[in-house]
């Protein structure tokens, strides 16, 4: 038996590392991502753990309104979004059995899984920007403090293991196994 290569599947929303004429940075810039991914990356958030309500005095966005949000404002592309997903997961296997999480717990794993995704791809062709804590401040409208976000991104990092390594077979595995979810 003949055995074929498994398929990668890198989306076509991906920027490319080398831009060159203005309305191709027009045109990247206007790419959203694909609404299925974000109701996905908003299930999966959905799914970590059980929270617990709490009263508090401010209002949080709803969380595929939230994902969508900082998704289009930070111009992350899918290949970012994947690897943060991924990163999730590893981030559930991770959790205490019966561990209990507060209402805006979802949106600070969500955070840290994206600003650790962004910085791991940072370097690579698949993106020409790396999201900072900084500008996560700015797109989340002072949501979180500065001081939250970093202590989100320090607490995602511990409790995925200091595990950011993703290669493409990686990648290709989850989005193989996800098929059926991404409609492919």
């Amino acid at each position: 038996m003949i055995q074929q290569p498994s398929p990668s599947y890198n989306f076509t929303i991906t920027r490319s590392h080398n831009v060159s004429s203005p309305t191709t940075t027009t045109k990247l810039q206007t790419n959203t991502l694909p609404s299925i991914l974000i109701d996905f990356t908003a299930m999966t958030l959905c799914d970590l753990m059980p929270t617990r309500p709490v009263t508090r005095r401010r209002s949080l966005p709803e969380l595929v309104f939230f994902v969508q949000k900082i998704t289009h404002l930070a111009q992350i592309n899918a290949r970012t979004l994947l690897v943060a997903l991924i990163y999730l997961q590893r981030a559930k296997s991770n959790l205490p059995k019966r561990a209990v999480g507060g209402d805006d717990t979802n949106h600070r794993m969500f955070l840290g899984a994206l600003l650790l995704a962004s910085k791991f791809l940072k370097d690579t062709t698949w993106t020409t920007s790396t999201l900072s804590n900084r500008r996560i401040y700015e797109i989340c409208g002072g949501l979180f403090s500065p001081q939250d976000i970093c202590q989100l991104e320090l607490a995602f990092l511990k409790l995925i293991q200091y595990n950011c390594w993703v290669d493409d077979q990686t990648l290709n595995n989850f989005v193989e196994l996800h098929r059926a979810d991404f409609s492919l």
